[in-house]
């Protein structure tokens, strides 16, 4: 903590020059850039790191973001993992995406897209579904829903299964 009011006083510059050591220090000791957002040894080092996975999304959206090509570019050079395996800073439009081919993958595997909410292979393809029924049944109830027409379409053409079915 008192790191972190030390840290008010610093030039923006010398912080990013700090916490850019403190990354390649850590990628010397665990072979990777993936800082957790929580570190507990180093909550600043943390935020940096997802603060800049964040700004990327915004430059790959063409929204206005605060990091500079040349971070981008000094973070490349040491293999800086733009995507972290959570899927919070890709854009929505390629979660979607990623999610839509997963669930027709499990469709030719399974020959039907129920997959359950609780999916162990795939947590997040799970909520997917899940949440595109609960979306749906907004719909048909004439409520706000956050479903676009093209993606119940998309969905309805890989023959999705609005009710959940027990088998």
């Amino acid at each position: 903590e008192w790191e972190a009011k030390q840290d008010r006083c610093v030039p923006k510059d010398k912080l990013w020059e700090r916490r850019f050591e403190e990354l390649k220090d850590f990628k010397a000791r665990t072979g990777h850039c993936r800082v957790p957002q929580k570190y507990a040894e180093n909550k600043a080092l943390g935020l940096l790191v997802s603060n800049k996975r964040c700004q990327y999304r915004l430059q790959i959206q063409d929204k206005p973001s605060n990091m500079s090509i040349e971070r981008a570019e000094a973070l490349d050079d040491i293999g800086f993992e733009w995507e972290a395996k959570q899927d919070r800073c890709v854009p929505k439009d390629k979660l979607w995406e990623r999610r839509f081919e997963e669930l027709k993958d499990f469709k030719a595997r399974t020959g039907h897209c129920r997959v359950p909410q609780k999916y162990a292979e795939n947590k997040a393809l799970g909520l997917l579904v899940s949440n595109k029924r609960c979306q749906y049944r907004l719909q048909i109830q004439d409520k706000p829903s956050n479903m676009s027409i093209e993606r119940a379409e998309a969905l309805d053409d890989i023959g999705f299964e609005w009710e959940a079915k027990q088998d």
